[in-house]
């Protein structure tokens, strides 16, 4: 029907919220009406067809209205489609904003999931939305929301759309699933498909799935909204996990110190390996547990075994070879081993391992003093993998059993020592509570005299390549004045360093006697018998204990039995003690990196809070300047189109250096880091030749953290932290925290400027650049509330709809778009220029009267006169223009006056002649009979946006 409007296929999409390619798909099976398809194969849409479409799909829930309606409104030029894209941007922050305070104080996963998933398909419409979880080489769900969780099936690495994102870590949308043979039928109704990776610290954690009935309804936006929340998610594994480890390490430590005490508190060798076998399978979960004790004679023997078969014990007593318990006893080393059956390492005992049906085996050497007693093994029957701490702790654990197992065998053997065994096993337990060094140093010097009777002890830790006195007393005589300094040795200097070394105790009944024997410095030579023992634990000299008596011959080779058997419990307090002091640095250093991340969360969402490029990066270094302690921190961004790094922030120190610098794309670290898209640590600026130093400050010590800032084509800049000096070089743990801001960082970046860019989309017209219809509207009426003079130019092309039809239409937009170049250059700086309609354009020029409105209108057609004459050249009419002038405030006194005013004045122009210019004050003088038409509509643009 005449003056029925109609869209393209491409606005037809956007109304739709589909591709265009599944318009032209439901116009080819007849489901879409088409108004018609012309010798070039454009098809044009009715918008009374596409509302009908929509009503009938049920789609849109209440009347068409809002942005619907206004993509349909075409023809008067409204920006729907940024409308649209403005509002999902809203709610696109709006739901990272919560889903960043969820992950912030994430304590329950599994309710965080859910809640993430619910705010994803109740503020996106998702059909259904789900999270699953890498478990064993298979995809498990994990949560999901518009579905029963129990209803999407695992699937293997690799194996459908789910499994092959997992395997390629990339994120894969599918427009149409039923054209995807990768696709696993979930819901019947789902046309379409994304699916994000979720990449934590160690690899891939698991992904999360979004699925539409509407084939076609997810995009790109839902892909970069889906991808932020993967890192959210993230972060959030990665906080549980932390909080997981920490707790599990506690968890140890405290067991470790709770078995170790009970261990110790036994001298029964039946009971202690019971409590062994027990407190093993208790501390680590297993189904089957057993040690296998080497007798005197050779032969091995199991003499506790839990849930173990007879069998079982027979066919694999003698540690049959290869074997994990063979391979322990071989090596000294705690084993661990998944699918047991398959692994070569157990071929020896395979038949027996499938007939028993256990899976996964943990085996743990028993050694004391350089002698292998047997072997702790714990079974599960199902699959187990066991971390590196978990192996640490069952190996620690053989080691404090193998020290109890030693020491009841010594009990044993000699029982005339009960007595003094007893004291030394009550010695050895205060020791075990003790958790440093020092003070174990300090209780050996004062309770040791209870054992031994003796006129000076000096306690030894062996550090690297030196014997260090912890603790020294004496009782008599020269004893009592020894200070530290004179007692400092090393490692195989005197008796003292000989025992360090070799680890072997000695008993001297004449110190003097002895050619490894030192005298300190400035004492006399006297008589002296010594007790030297050596705190070995795990094969390593851990420390020396020294006994001094005035006299010849005052020891005993009792006292240096008990003196070694005492050494040994002391040996395995100090291990005790350092391995206490590591898991509480290891702890510490979890709750740093724990306190870390949960404030790094807190500052994205600050980051994440603002829409300004400018305002974003600013935010950043403000931010991470708080985080991490720096002396310089910059950011640069990469300008590719001329090949360099373009500073954009910097402070510090250094600031004007880093202001002024300009390094090329390949100088530098920041060179390397755009080049190979990672960040790097750099502990000592001087030995790295990649850096370049500033040529007015010359090299200068310190460390360097530069990362990337990526975008969605890339690395879009770097960001650079310096610490100056040599005393405090950047961390591991401060490099991996900068490279998680760093990604939230782009993330936050990359926001701001799709809504920069949605912005500007929002004030320009799409074919010529030039300010749209309603920004112009916007800026009369502000132009007008300021009460300042102002001169408005309209202006009308003379014979265009000829021009187009004797060129067509791709030309004709070649023609607008060079005619708004010539407006541009003919206006002043000041001036704004606008499409006011399809071949009518507009100019607000501030602080002008009429005259100078009138002087710059003459330019303006002389400049459309030329660029038209130029595109007419061929034959056909020029373009000109019919341009009307009127003033603020002598031609009106509000917008729809002073708009009036000239396009009366242009429409006179026009009338009279054209290629002419005639004021509002000419206008009003011919009477009222000046009618003015409406704005000609704006028609997409035909010409490819490259042409401008």
């Amino acid at each position: 029907m005449p003056g029925e409007r109609t869209v393209s296929v491409s606005l037809a999409a956007r109304i739709l919220g589909v591709h265009p390619n599944t318009v032209r798909t439901w116009t080819d099976q007849g489901r879409l009406p088409v108004l018609r398809i012309n010798a070039r194969g454009d098809r044009r849409y009715r918008t009374a067809d596409l509302e009908a479409f929509l009503a009938a799909a049920q789609q849109v829930p209440r009347p068409l209205g809002g942005r619907r309606q206004r993509w349909l409104a075409e023809a008067g030029g409204a920006p729907a489609e940024l409308g649209r894209s403005a509002d999902r941007r809203t709610r696109e922050l709006r739901v990272l904003g919560e889903i960043a305070q969820l992950t912030a104080h994430v304590t329950d996963l599994d309710t965080a999931l859910h809640r993430i998933c619910q705010l994803l398909r109740e503020g996106f419409d998702y059909r259904l939305v789900g999270v699953a979880q890498l478990r064993d080489g298979a995809i498990l769900a994990r949560v999901a929301h518009g579905v029963p969780v129990d209803r999407l099936p695992a699937m293997p690495v690799g194996s459908g759309i789910v499994g092959s994102a997992v395997a390629e870590r990339r994120t894969i949308l599918v427009p149409d699933v039923g054209l995807d043979p990768r696709y696993v039928e979930i819901v019947p109704e789902i046309e379409t498909e994304i699916v994000v990776p979720i990449e934590g610290a160690d690899g891939t954690w698991g992904c999360i799935l979004a699925a539409d009935t509407r084939r076609g309804a997810l995009t790109l936006d839902d892909v970069g909204l889906l991808e932020a929340v993967a890192h959210q998610i993230a972060a959030a594994t990665e906080t549980v996990d932390l909080m997981q480890r920490l707790e599990r390490q506690l968890e140890l430590a405290e067991a470790l110190r709770r078995v170790s005490a009970d261990i110790s508190s036994k001298l029964d060798l039946q009971v202690i390996l019971a409590e062994t076998v027990d407190q093993a399978t208790a501390l680590f979960g297993a189904d089957r547990a057993a040690i296998f004790r080497l007798r005197p004679d050779g032969a091995f023997e199991a003499p506790v075994a839990r849930g173990l078969s007879e069998r079982f014990l027979q066919r694999v007593a003698g540690l049959p070879s290869p074997s994990l318990p063979r391979l322990a006893m071989e090596t000294g080393e705690a084993h661990v081993a998944v699918d047991y059956a398959d692994d070569p390492r157990g071929s020896g005992v395979r038949e027996a391992v499938i007939e028993e049906g256990f899976d996964t085996v943990a085996v743990a050497p028993l050694v004391a003093e350089g002698r292998s007693l047997g072997v702790l093994v714990l079974y599960h029957d199902r699959r187990r993998p066991w971390s590196n701490p978990e192996l640490e702790a069952l190996k620690a654990l053989a080691a404090q059993a193998s020290i109890a197992i030693q020491n009841a065998g010594t009990y044993a053997q000699m029982a005339r020592w009960a007595a003094q065994l007893q004291s030394i096993q009550q010695l050895g337990t205060r020791l075990d509570r003790m958790s440093s060094v020092r003070e174990i140093g300090m209780a050996i010097a004062v309770e040791l005299q209870e054992l031994i009777d003796y006129h000076n002890v000096r306690v030894y830790r062996v550090i690297g390549d030196d014997c260090v006195p912890v603790a020294w007393r004496g009782n008599i005589g020269e004893y009592t004045d020894e200070v530290e300094d004179e007692l400092r040795l090393k490692v195989g200097e005197g008796i003292t360093g000989w025992v360090a070394a070799h680890g072997v105790a000695q008993y001297l009944p004449d110190a003097n006697d002895d050619d490894r024997a030192q005298t300190i410095v400035g004492t006399d030579v006297i008589d002296e018998s010594m007790l030297i023992a050596p705190m070995i634990f795990e094969q390593r000299v851990m420390g020396v204990i020294v006994l001094s008596k005035l006299g010849l011959h005052q020891f005993s080779p009792d006292d240096l039995r008990l003196l070694e058997i005492y050494a040994s419990l002391a040996a395995q307090a100090m291990a005790n003690a350092d391995a206490t002091e590591q898991l509480r640095a290891q702890s510490e250093t979890l709750e740093r990196q724990l306190r870390s991340q949960r404030e790094l969360v807190r500052m994205t969402e600050s980051i994440f809070a603002s829409l300004d490029p400018h305002v974003v990066l600013d935010e950043i270094a403000t931010r991470l300047v708080g985080l991490v302690p720096v002396d310089n921190i910059g950011i640069d961004k990469l300008d590719r189109l001329a090949g360099e790094f373009v500073p954009v922030v910097a402070r510090g120190v250094d600031e004007a250096e880093y202001r002024g610098r300009r390094l090329k794309m390949t100088e530098g670290v920041a060179g390397w880091v755009a080049e190979h898209g990672e960040g790097q640590l750099i502990l000592d600026e001087l030995t790295d030749p990649r850096v370049a130093f500033f040529d007015d400050v010359g090299p200068q010590a310190g460390s360097l953290i530069v990362v990337p800032l990526r975008g969605r084509e890339g690395t879009v800049g770097v960001l650079t932290l310096e610490r100056l000096g040599t005393s405090a070089a950047f961390t591991t743990e401060e490099f991996e925290l900068v490279q998680l801001f760093a990604a939230q960082a782009s993330i936050a970046m990359q926001n701001a400027e799709l809504h920069a860019g949605v912005v500007v989309q929002a004030q320009t017209d799409g074919l010529t650049g030039l300010f749209n219809h309603a920004t112009f509207t916007a800026d009369l009426e502000r132009a007008v509330a300021s009460g300042e003079r102002f001169g408005l130019i309209m202006l009308d092309l003379d014979d265009f709809k000829g021009f187009n039809d004797t060129h067509g239409h791709p030309t004709g937009d070649l023609l607008l778009q060079g005619i708004a170049r010539a407006l541009t250059s003919a206006g002043r700086d000041s001036d704004r220029t606008y499409r006011y309609g399809g071949d009518e354009f507009a100019l607000l020029l501030p602080g002008t009267d009429a005259a100078g409105a009138r002087a710059v209108a003459d330019r303006v057609r002389r400049a459309v006169h030329e660029e038209g004459g130029l595109r007419g050249a061929s034959g056909a009419q020029a373009v000109t223009c019919s341009t009307g002038v009127a003033a603020f405030p002598s031609d009106g006194t509000d917008a729809a006056a002073i708009l009036g005013a000239a396009d009366r004045a242009c429409f006179l122009a026009k009338r009279t002649g054209r290629d002419r210019v005639a004021t509002g004050v000419e206008a009003a003088a011919t009477g009222a009979d000046l009618v003015p038409s409406a704005p000609t509509p704006i028609d997409m643009p035909s010409a490819p946006r490259s042409a401008a």
